[in-house]
């Protein structure tokens, strides 16, 4: 009977010291290696496919420096950190689904975002609920504040300033000669939104008029008749804020009606090179903010070009940049937390004050930390930094070489 009482105690015993690992939140052992587990949902299928991957290759980055020097120290303890990607299919449901599944059933510690405002806020709404820091990149920071006007906890956003980005797409028309008329194609996704109404009012403001705005749904297919109005509106830059694949059925029509404005620029939608692999010579002289470049010497510059560039400088490098700076941040807070407490975390990236390679990133009170946008324009299979000029810049290809 005591034997019996003793290994049931045991048993007791073992399964409560699993249990406080568990609560832990993602501390465990694996053949005597602590583990760490950290959580993300990308886009790897879906609208948003030709980001998901390159998102991905910005984390493993982190995770493998991390993992081949020994693991990560959090109050003297290495910890090799595990990553758990799933694949959200650019949806926003499944993205919040599964955010809940990798905390509560994976018991990650702290998760790493996907991008843009439908995927992000789903996922930083989680970790608010949950109380378990989110970490992002590649979600504009005011469209992402109006997804909790009540302010973010737990959630943590490094991007651009829509407020600062807006104005480029005028600033840098003004380095050629147009005759200031705007035609704007935005989705009515939160980002869409958001810079469609700042393009309106900023417009005036910096000597330009828009002349016509087309609103529609993704998944929008027939862009016939708004190219129709932007033509009748002698539009000279026409300004898109769309999911690649509708801009890039955008593009192609505006090719074929013969519309050609002297500066064409599309947000979100030209941010990689399945741009230039899905309209080839259509996408020549597209223009895109982006918030790194090689001219601007940050560290680890040459590194990442030596390890991810391909036929030169292109986009791509941008999001990877992005995105490993993203995972070092969490894994810094982390080490400085010298704690897996969830809570302990959320304090310390309030304290990170620090260069990475995309640039000195110290968080606001609101929870962002933005990003200096430039622009940079498809100029045979690169994108080359066109604004601002002193920033190592190549003349602007006027008017739009593709959709002459």
């Amino acid at each position: 009977m005591h034997t019996m009482y003793r290994k049931v105690s045991t048993i007791l015993l073992v399964a409560l010291f699993m249990m406080s690992l568990a609560a832990c939140g993602g501390g465990g052992t694996s053949g005597g290696t602590q583990t760490l587990v950290i959580g993300t949902t990308l886009p790897l299928t879906g609208s948003l496919a030709s980001f998901g991957p390159l998102i991905q290759t910005g984390y493993m980055k982190a995770v493998n420096d991390i993992n081949t020097s020994g693991g990560l120290d959090v109050g003297g303890t290495k910890y090799k950190i595990q990553l758990v990607v799933l694949d959200n299919k650019s949806d926003p449901n499944t993205a919040s689904q599964q955010a809940r599944t990798l905390l509560l059933k994976n018991n990650a510690v702290a998760l790493l975002g996907a991008m843009t405002p439908p995927l992000d806020i789903p996922i930083s709404n989680i970790g608010e609920q949950l109380k378990h820091p989110v970490v992002q990149s590649l979600t504009p920071l005011q469209a992402w504040l109006s997804g909790r006007p009540g302010g973010w906890n737990y959630a943590w956003d490094m991007f651009f300033d829509e407020n600062q980005m807006t104005n480029l797409q005028f600033q840098t028309s003004d380095l050629v000669k147009t005759n200031k008329r705007v035609a704007l194609f935005t989705d009515t996704e939160e980002d869409g939104i958001t810079m469609g109404k700042l393009w309106e009012q900023k417009a005036p403001q910096l000597g330009y008029q828009v002349v016509y705005h087309a609103q529609f749904p993704v998944g929008t297919t027939n862009f016939s008749s708004q190219i129709a109005a932007a033509q009748a509106a002698k539009a000279d830059v026409l300004i898109g804020q769309m999911v690649p694949p509708d801009a890039a059925g955008l593009w192609k029509q505006i090719k074929s009606l013969g519309y050609q404005p002297k500066t064409a620029f599309c947000e979100k939608c030209a941010a990689s090179s399945a741009w230039r692999g899905i309209l080839g010579p259509v996408a020549e002289g597209t223009m895109t903010v982006d918030w790194w470049s090689p001219s601007l010497g940050l560290p680890e510059t040459n590194d990442f070009v030596s390890a991810y560039g391909k036929n030169g400088i292109t986009t791509e490098l941008s999001t990877i940049v992005a995105m490993n700076t993203v995972a070092r941040i969490l894994f810094d807070a982390i080490s400085q937390a010298r704690s897996l407490d969830p809570a302990a975390i959320n304090t310390a990236l309030g304290k990170i004050d620090k260069t990475y390679p995309v640039g000195h990133i110290q968080f606001k009170a609101n929870h962002t930390a933005p990003l200096i946008a430039g622009m940079d324009q498809w100029q045979g299979a690169n994108m080359t930094r066109v604004y601002p000029t002193t920033q190592g810049a190549s003349a602007i290809k006027s008017p739009t070489p593709g959709l002459g």
